[in-house]
């Protein structure tokens, strides 16, 4: 019996091992990413932001209005501001605002009945892109604005799934309502 035992102990050791000794070749991926693709991908979108900024200055120095550029990309112009009086929203505040939107060579996209009133918080909330919240911050209650968004800093490559297109940078007419502050 206990010979018996041995060899069986012996013959699942012997199995066990074998198992071992067998080379386990790695999978090749399905796709490669190359650098040169990536690289191509980068100067593509250079030239197609240099030639918006581009259009968007050809505009602005045609307006008897001084443009300011902010650091998020776009160009605004206040139509009405008051110094003296009212708070800017920050991170975390519900703003109440209307805009409208209007493509580069004057087609309405959007009129502001159609979007607003519009009371979004200024965190990462859906409908809001990244250059409305930034302008938002630049604003007081009861202050209007013109903007010009480059697509970067408005819808980018998607759009709005909507009307308005991929790469598209339009104007836009923004009055902030009200400030409701985060407690």
């Amino acid at each position: 019996m206990k010979l018996l035992f041995r060899t069986f102990l012996i013959g699942v050791l012997f199995v066990s091992l074998q198992g071992c000794s067998k080379k386990v070749e790695a999978r090749k991926p399905i796709t490669t990413t190359t650098s040169s693709s990536i690289q191509q991908s980068i100067e593509t979108n250079k030239k197609l932001n240099a030639a918006e900024e581009q259009a968007i200055e050809n505009i602005i120095k045609n307006i008897d209005q001084k443009f300011e550029r902010s650091a998020n990309g776009f160009y605004y112009s206040f139509t009405k501001k008051d110094s003296t009086v009212g708070i800017q929203p920050k991170f975390g505040d519900r703003v109440t605002f209307e805009y409208d939107a209007v493509a580069l060579n004057g087609d309405t996209i959007y009129r502001k009945e159609e979007l607003s009133p519009i009371t979004k918080s200024l965190d990462q909330e859906y409908g809001i892109f990244r250059g409305m919240r930034a302008a938002l911050k630049l604003m007081k209650t009861d202050e209007e604005m013109i903007v010009f968004f480059p697509s970067y800093s408005a819808y980018g490559y998607y759009g709005d799934n909507n009307r308005i297109g991929s790469n598209t940078p339009f104007k836009s007419r923004v009055r902030l309502i009200g400030i409701n502050l985060k407690e």
